[in-house]
């Protein structure tokens, strides 16, 4: 598999309406709610499992108060094709990779999701980076993860809809005419 990057970090952080009133693990949230997600699936690869099996098992568990930012960082700010498995990653490359995705374009990008999520948290007082002072809170990580289960519901259903019409056209391709 192509390594590809989802998301880090410092493009966020370094960004230039990046705040600087804030801690910068705010740049982080969204990242680690989607890798909070993707722990509790069980979409980890073996080498995040080698390199964190604590912090792994306590997000898994939900044990305390689960915090993924500081995993984030401890994986040098980087959610890539590393840290996922094949369903992990075939799910994220559909979801986070790109809004141009096949998927992305029919049902959902994640951040655009979290940008509307963001959007409907700050109502009127909605501003340009305001996805930095979102908390990192169980309430919030909630929301996001009903949006992503949706969003993973509505890729199995497509990748069973391919695989069908896969299966249909490899069906006809074994039938020969009499």
């Amino acid at each position: 598999m192509k390594h590809t990057i989802f998301d880090k970090a410092k493009w966020h952080w370094g960004a230039a309406n990046a705040p600087t009133d804030i801690p910068i693990e705010n740049g982080g949230t969204h990242i680690a709610f989607f890798l909070r997600w993707c722990i509790e699936q069980k979409f980890c690869s073996a080498q995040m499992w080698e390199e964190f099996p604590q912090e792994l098992k306590s997000a898994e568990n939900q044990e305390g108060k689960v915090d993924c930012r500081k995993l984030f960082f401890d994986m040098d700010g980087v959610l890539s094709t590393e840290e996922l498995n094949a369903n992990g990653n075939q799910f994220a490359i559909a979801y986070y990779g790109s809004d141009k995705t096949k998927f992305a374009k029919a049902f959902g990008y994640y951040l655009d999701d979290y940008t509307n999520f963001v959007k409907e948290k700050f109502g009127d007082k909605y501003f340009d980076n305001a996805y930095y002072y979102i908390e990192n809170s169980k309430e919030n990580y909630q929301t996001i993860k009903s949006i992503i289960d949706k969003r993973y519901a509505e890729f199995l259903e497509m990748k069973a809809k391919n695989n069908g019409k896969n299966a249909r056209v490899a069906n006809t391709n074994k039938i020969k005419p009499q």
